[in-house]
């Protein structure tokens, strides 16, 4: 036979369980089960069947049982939705927080940018410091502002032996022997202990023989710092080194001149006190070279 010749089945019902709502399913099956359970009491105990005053104790007792499971449902939903909502305030409030985070670690990266170019120009600047001071350094010692050390020769000049004016040594001829070995290349002069500068003088106050108005006395010791290879073949080549062995023969001067055994150390001259000059902040301009 096919299938459509066949009777149609009974379509079978649902149990209560099923197609009751849970609440009611709970309320009915506690009414059922609290009647069920006081018959049997009374009928074990040969008592008669409850009356309507039992039964609607036994209803009221339900109902408010009833009720009390309502108001649980009703407290279990409002929890749920508070809890709900405590849920979706505690995840806005990591979203902020992740915001903020995101933005504290942007402006570390930025700080961090910004210190390693703090930390460049801070070598630069270090490095630049160094070699200025360097040059500094370099610049007071060529000018007799700091005190250098280095090979050279010594010098000893004393008057005559025999003690005659014209045979003592006066301010020019220790000047002449001074320039004679600056032409030889020598890079720092000290006479007795004293630093030339650029604006020393040698000048003679009466027969005493003066620098920077400090007297000297004879014998006259000059230190040189310069090539102890060449300083003294050129200084006897030079036209003031030519003119002061000169002098020295015909006056009969005393004069040694060696190379050093070991670096000679010349001490810092003074530096002198700037009283009318000033530090311009620009070079001044050559109105000669400027003008076309």
């Amino acid at each position: 036979m096919s299938d459509q010749s066949r009777p149609a089945r009974p379509r079978q019902a649902l149990p209560e369980h099923v197609t009751l709502p849970l609440l009611s399913l709970i309320t009915k099956q506690s009414l059922d089960g609290d009647y069920q359970h006081v018959a049997d009491r009374r009928k074990r105990a040969g008592e008669p069947k409850a009356g309507r005053r039992v039964t609607r104790n036994a209803a009221v007792v339900v109902a408010l049982f009833g009720l009390m499971i309502v108001i649980a449902a009703v407290q279990t939903s409002r929890e749920a939705a508070t809890t709900e909502e405590g849920r979706q305030e505690l995840i806005r409030q990591i979203s902020l927080e992740r915001a903020d985070l995101k933005d504290a670690q942007s402006a570390i990266s930025d700080l961090r940018e910004d210190n390693n170019d703090l930390s460049d120009r801070v070598q630069t600047l270090t490095g630049q410091g160094s070699t200025l001071d360097e040059r500094l350094l370099q610049a007071r010692g060529a000018s007799g502002y700091a005190a250098v050390r280095g090979p050279g020769v010594r010098i000893v000049v004393d008057n005559s032996p025999d003690g005659s004016d014209d045979g003592r040594v006066r301010d020019e001829d220790l000047s002449l022997l001074v320039d004679a070995l600056w032409v030889a290349g020598a890079e720092a002069i000290s006479v007795n202990g004293h630093r030339l500068t650029t604006i020393s003088s040698i000048r003679s106050v009466g027969k005493a023989i003066h620098i920077k108005a400090q007297p000297l006395k004879p014998p006259y010791e000059v230190l040189a710092i310069g090539d102890p290879n060449t300083l003294q073949s050129l200084f006897a080549e030079s036209r003031p080194g030519l003119e002061w062995l000169a002098l020295r023969n015909n006056f009969g001067f005393v004069f040694e001149i060696k190379n050093t055994s070991s670096d000679v150390t010349l001490p810092a001259s003074r530096p002198a006190l700037l009283r009318s000059a000033r530090v311009a902040a620009t070079p001044p301009v050559n109105n000669k070279e400027a003008t076309p």
